[in-house]
């Protein structure tokens, strides 16, 4: 089984978003990643998801929405009916309490809910809460700015994580983002990654089908 492809939106216009991804999905991507930042949260701002709804009956592939926020639950409601991964940073949350009834609403709100990882927090934080996501993303790169290289101490995580699931017989996917390209994708993969992210590396491309064949690993 190969793992799924999910291809960031911070390259191309807004305004472009359903064109260019009906073009990713005949050449195989599954996912739309929408990173949403405040500038709060992290230093970048970008368009926030009151904006994803004007796109979403156009676009052709689930949104995979990554929230780079101080409060990420203050968007359910615009979400609803857009967002299929709700994806919030454990960052956000003073304790594993917070953490574990933030995930609770946002799974009770009809999202696949996510928990992201930033590159230098420990893993260990999310561990209570594992049981109730349906995916945790893992940051290969430090959050909030694209175009970084991917930093390979994050596979320790994704192996330990990955360990914790198959003991457990847990069903969330594993998902990374930061710096995917050809050279590090099939690390990822054999670490336990199940859904790879990639930006840069596909919207510079010049041969999608072979582009995103590259990111596409067979277990």
């Amino acid at each position: 089984m190969e793992n799924k492809v999910s291809i960031s939106t911070l390259p191309y216009e807004f305004e472009t978003l359903p064109f260019k991804f009906k073009i990713l999905k005949e050449n195989g991507v599954e996912f739309a990643h929408c990173d949403i930042m405040d500038g709060k949260f992290v230093e970048n701002k970008t368009y926030m998801p009151n904006m994803l709804r004007e796109i979403k009956k156009e676009m052709p592939l689930p949104l995979d929405v990554h929230l780079m926020v101080n409060n990420p639950l203050d968007y359910i409601e615009i979400l609803k009916d857009v967002a299929y991964y709700y994806t919030i940073h454990c960052e956000c949350f003073k304790t594993e309490n917070e953490l574990i009834e933030a995930v609770k609403i946002v799974k009770n709100n009809g999202f696949k809910a996510g928990i992201a990882v930033d590159l230098y927090t420990d893993e260990n934080v999310i561990l209570k809460v594992l049981q109730e996501v349906d995916l945790v993303l893992i940051m290969t790169v430090k959050a909030g700015a694209g175009g970084q290289k991917f930093n390979e101490t994050a596979l320790k995580k994704v192996e330990y994580l990955n360990l914790i699931r198959a003991k457990n017989k847990l069903n969330f996917q594993i998902e990374v983002d930061g710096g995917i390209n050809d050279t590090n994708v099939s690390e990822c993969v054999k670490a336990g990654a199940n859904i790879v992210v990639s930006g840069s590396f596909v919207a510079k491309s010049n041969d999608l089908n072979k582009t995103i064949k590259s990111l596409k690993v067979s277990k």
